[in-house]
């Protein structure tokens, strides 16, 4: 068993603390309209605690979701986060190799996140199709093709490294 570290790029950290705060500059807002109006009827009230809660149940529910690390074993690919680690049987995929980063260009975001604490979710572009996303960054890209025909896209620190590995524990699921 190794494990594969996948650590935020740039532009993750940028977008994830401006998330955070901007979800601060809402509630410190939110809290002073909702203080210096005479009226405080149900629509104030609304403003005051839905809004500003909306941002911080977003931020930690991907917080919870975002890719920590790759653990490849002789049985499978687990996606380690802190909520609901994905794990891929090696049954069922087809083939594991680096996607260059030309191939992701244009992708398109159909349900998923562009860059809080990472870039995970369904996407899709011409090159590859539809796709599922646990990237902490926009580099480094291998591609585990499923049985199922479903993609799923990774980013590990050291993509060459982990390919390696799975070749050597799976030498059926790699195609260069």
């Amino acid at each position: 068993m190794k494990k594969f570290t996948s650590t935020l790029d740039d532009m993750s950290y940028k977008i994830s603390y401006a998330m955070i705060g901007l979800s601060v500059l809402i509630y410190i807002s939110s809290y002073t309209a909702y203080h210096s109006t005479m009226d405080k009827g149900i629509a104030e009230l609304l403003f005051a605690i839905l809004l500003p809660c909306f941002l911080p149940v977003l931020i930690v529910a991907m917080y919870y979701l975002k890719p920590e690390s790759i653990t490849v074993d002789n049985s499978a690919i687990v996606i380690d986060r802190k909520a609901k680690p994905v794990t891929i049987s090696f049954s069922q995929v087809k083939s594991v190799r680096k996607v260059a980063k030309d191939d992701m260009k244009n992708s398109i975001r159909t349900l998923g996140n562009g860059g809080l604490f990472g870039y995970t979710g369904r996407f899709y572009n011409k090159t590859m199709g539809d796709m599922l996303l646990y990237c902490t960054q926009r580099d480094n890209y291998i591609l585990i093709e499923k049985t199922d025909k479903k993609k799923v896209i990774i980013s590990p620190d050291e993509p060459d490294s982990l390919v390696a590995y799975v070749q050597q524990l799976q030498p059926s699921t790699i195609n260069a």
